[in-house]
């Protein structure tokens, strides 16, 4: 049991450092950096999504922290959920596991399919041959907006997620 516990332990601080690792890079470098240089950001960002899998890849890492996650609170809290939560490590884990399980949910039904919808548009622009259509230009500029404002959510709630899980074990009470 013990070699499951650190395997899954292992899995879960891998994938969520790389989850936050890549939403805080995104978030702080990349899409700024892509929106000073218009139009070469959007294809930089386009490429990145479509060709070097990145939405993949936080798909993968994303799922892999909450499932790894969930399970190690349940190994936790040994069945008794209620005396588990009224320590300070249990509240700690739980509040961090709340702020994880939203941001998963904000990142899969409101950056995916607009991260999805940027790659599509950015190959239909490419196939073309030419600048975007003034429907496209309308549609990106819009999911631009839309992404914007899931990022910034996506990058409190991790960093919320992360300071609690961080200092959930020195939670004493």
């Amino acid at each position: 049991m013990l070699t499951f516990y650190l395997i899954l332990r292992f899995v879960h601080i891998v994938a969520s450092v790389c989850w936050a690792g890549g939403s805080f890079i995104f978030f702080l470098f990349v899409e700024p950096t892509a929106k000073a240089m218009q139009p070469m950001g959007m294809q930089f960002i386009q490429h990145m999504a479509a060709k070097r899998r990145f939405n993949l890849f936080m798909v993968i890492s994303s799922t892999l922290t909450v499932l790894s996650g969930a399970l190690l609170l349940w190994q936790d809290a040994s069945g008794d959920w209620l005396a588990w939560l009224q320590t300070g490590p249990g509240l700690g884990f739980t509040l961090g596991s709340l702020a994880g399980i939203v941001v998963y949910f904000v990142g899969m039904f409101g950056v995916k399919p607009r991260a999805d919808r940027l790659a599509q548009i950015g190959e239909e622009i490419q196939k073309a041959g030419g600048p975007p259509t003034p429907e496209q230009a309308a549609e990106l500029q819009k999911l631009d907006k839309e992404m914007s404002t899931y990022s910034r959510i996506d990058f409190v709630l991790v960093a919320v997620s992360l300071a609690l899980m961080a200092s959930a074990r020195f939670w004493l009470f």
